[in-house]
């Protein structure tokens, strides 16, 4: 009869601990800014982590933006038999303790006081006493918009007198599912014999302006992309030109504070107006590097070909390498220094079939 009791008291206790499932798919997550995200965890791939959180529903949240994640902790249910055996000595150590009850009827009983939730911590108190509020959790969803803007200018008067002038503006929005890039550069160069009133003859006169957008097709590496470029310049036969590409890409490797490399490959147009005017097709091809060397220095390289489908010999490409180092990491202000390099393998009979130009300034991110 001894082991019979036993056997069963075992039992008891086995069931109540296989009663209560552990939730080890829910997660908590504490991002870069100090918010603290609960929710069950749905994926964790290709940098990005995504969950779904009981009030705002899914949501993906970049590796990068993850300060740690851990798996949430259970709080133990406390059972309405636990707490009688809990309460039932307590109870008996009172009554005993207690006087004889008087003659007269007795007052009525104070309820007990609420015990305090163990999994709800208790709030910090500010220097004067109020109850501090924490600040609403930041949307790990929601769009994040940077711009910048450079400045590069020289003056020379000597001998002859120089300006070569550069000024270029950026803004990005950027989302976890597809990034929108907004560019215009311009280069103005001029050159006029000591005492010559004005700057004199113009020797460079270039406008470029594209706008690019990506869609990431998560959780894989793949995306599509749409780009649409205009460029003006005095030294072309064509003078004004607009292009146009779509087509797919892939993230051969992407990692914000370190290195990335993306791929793209697509058909477009261009069409050529101003001393002639020439439509034809076109192929795109782009290779794009980052590379964060440092928490202050940056290093970018591209370049991209454009083959006239109707002739493969005619092409146009364009490559970029620049160079930023931080000098201040707080105000934005860094110095920039890079090349950029076009080439057309058939140029007009009065252009130049290769533009190389150098610049050197500052840079201002905000």
């Amino acid at each position: 009869m001894r082991n019979f009791f036993h056997t069963l008291v075992c039992f008891i206790m086995l069931s109540a601990v296989f009663s209560n499932p552990t939730k080890a798919d829910e997660v908590v997550i504490t991002l870069q800014s100090g918010d603290v995200i609960r929710g069950t965890l749905i994926s964790d791939a290709n940098g990005v982590v995504e969950i779904k959180h009981p009030n705002l529903g899914d949501l993906k949240i970049k590796r990068e933006s993850i300060l740690k994640m851990g798996p949430a902790p259970v709080v133990p249910a406390t059972t309405d038999a636990t707490a009688a055996k809990t309460s039932a000595p307590a109870a008996d150590a009172a009554v005993a303790a207690a006087p004889p009850p008087p003659a007269t009827a007795p007052a009525p009983a104070t309820p007990p006081a609420p015990a305090a939730d163990a999994a709800q911590p208790a709030k910090p108190l500010d220097v004067l006493g109020i109850l501090q509020t924490a600040p609403p959790a930041e949307d790990p969803n929601a769009p994040k918009w940077k711009g910048q803007v450079e400045l590069n200018a020289t003056f020379v008067s000597a001998d002859n007198t120089q300006l070569d002038l550069r000024a270029a503006a950026q803004a990005t929005r950027e989302t976890i599912d597809d990034k929108l890039k907004a560019y215009a550069e311009y280069y103005l160069r001029t050159l006029a014999n000591s005492g010559a009133s004005g700057f004199g003859d113009v020797t460079d006169n270039n406008l470029l302006t594209n706008v690019t957008y990506d869609r990431f097709l998560n959780p894989t590496k793949w995306l599509w992309f749409g780009k649409t470029q205009y460029q003006y310049d005095v030294n072309q036969g064509w003078e004004n030109r607009i292009q146009g590409w779509g087509g797919i890409g892939y993230r051969f490797y992407e990692d914000p504070k370190g290195f990335s490399l993306t791929g793209k490959v697509g058909l477009g147009a261009t069409h050529e107006f101003g001393s002639s005017d020439t439509t034809q097709p076109n192929g795109y091809a782009e290779i794009a590097l980052a590379w964060q060397i440092s928490e202050r220095q940056k290093l970018n390289f591209s370049t991209y070909i454009s083959p006239d489908l109707a002739n493969i010999e005619n092409y146009f490409v364009q490559t970029r390498l620049e160079w930023s180092m931080k000098l201040d990491i707080f105000s934005g202000l860094s110095l920039v220094t890079g090349l950029r390099d076009d080439y057309q393998s058939q140029p007009s009979d009065n252009g130049t079939g290769n533009d190389f130009r150098g610049y050197a300034g500052l840079k201002l991110e905000f």
